[in-house]
């Protein structure tokens, strides 16, 4: 059994995951840490407990950081709309529930030192939560098994040319994390997750399964899949979920370590992750990088896993 803490920014692809997480037989879900980044934190703190309370996960939910470190918070809600992800469909239902009173980083640092084993840490949005429970107390180190996240790139970037959205939206927390020493980190970035391909023909198979559940999460997926066209004519990556299908089916991805480094002062590169694959050569690694991916048996797997849910 698998102990693990999902830190997110809840756009909807977080919401696969989520869903991804909660299928998964063999995980012990301690908590959720939501940090600003999709959207502010009082929407993506909503979102994630709208998501939770519409399908039944009884995981504990903690609001973490509204800001990054230093910098001005950008969110992606020009392209994801006002609450961080689209539908066009049925609306999750509005609801109040509160969040847990205590704060994320408190709550991570909880349960590090409380789980009986080293947690597996999935950290799919900016990593300003990550990184200030790290500040707060470095020796948790030795309790995180690994660092998971989806972000940054071997290649070019998505929110700027060079930049990744969640390492570019607090790039000094992400130094902090990839400069953490003795933490095992395990990287997802645009690369691979450009390899994992969301069709029209995968929205139409969730919008046949039954029920109201099923009909709500359709109507967002069709709008996600229609980002990058109107009418959905071009597919779609799969970002977030690419690390829990990696949690559910390793074999169908490959890695290659590197040594990562976040770049903070280029002018036209802030948010880079500079990622140099001349290991023995020229650096010593930090990172283990998902480099290739099945992306349609990718894609299948989390709609298999999350139609167990319905």
């Amino acid at each position: 059994m698998r102990s693990i803490w999902l830190d997110t920014d809840a756009g909807f692809d977080d919401w696969m995951t989520m869903l991804m997480l909660a299928s998964h037989p063999g995980l012990r879900w301690l908590g959720v840490g939501v940090v600003a980044g999709n959207a502010s934190l009082p929407v993506a703190l909503a979102n994630t407990l709208r998501i939770f309370h519409h399908y039944r996960l009884k995981v504990p939910v903690f609001a973490g950081c509204d800001r990054p470190l230093y910098a001005t918070l950008e969110t992606a809600e020009r392209v994801l709309g006002a609450q961080g992800m689209r539908t066009t469909g049925m609306p999750l239902p509005g609801l109040q529930v509160a969040a847990e009173e205590v704060d994320a980083v408190t709550a991570l640092g909880n349960a590090l030192r409380n789980s009986p084993e080293p947690v597996t840490v999935l950290a799919i949005g900016p990593l300003t939560n990550i990184a200030r429970t790290l500040q707060a107390e470095p020796a948790l180190v030795e309790r995180i098994h690994e660092l998971v996240l989806m972000g940054g790139s071997t290649e070019r970037g998505n929110h700027t040319p060079a930049a990744e959205f969640n390492i570019y939206v607090d790039p000094e927390a992400a130094d902090v994390v990839f400069n953490q020493a003795g933490l095992k980190r395990r990287m997802f970035g645009l690369n691979v997750c450009r390899q994992v391909l969301l069709e029209r023909a995968h929205v139409q198979e969730v919008q046949r399964w039954p029920g109201e559940r099923a009909m709500v999460l359709a109507g967002y997926l069709d709008a996600y899949q229609r980002i990058r066209h109107p009418d959905g004519r071009v597919p779609m990556p799969l970002y977030d979920p690419v690390t829990s299908a990696w949690l559910l089916r390793p074999e169908l991805f490959t890695f290659q370590s590197a040594r990562v480094d976040i770049e903070l002062q280029g002018r036209f590169t802030r948010g880079m992750t500079v990622c140099d694959l001349r290991i023995g050569q020229n650096a010593l690694p930090n990172t283990e990088i998902a480099m290739t991916a099945d992306g349609p048996r990718v894609v299948d797997a989390v709609l298999q896993a999350v139609r167990q849910l319905f």
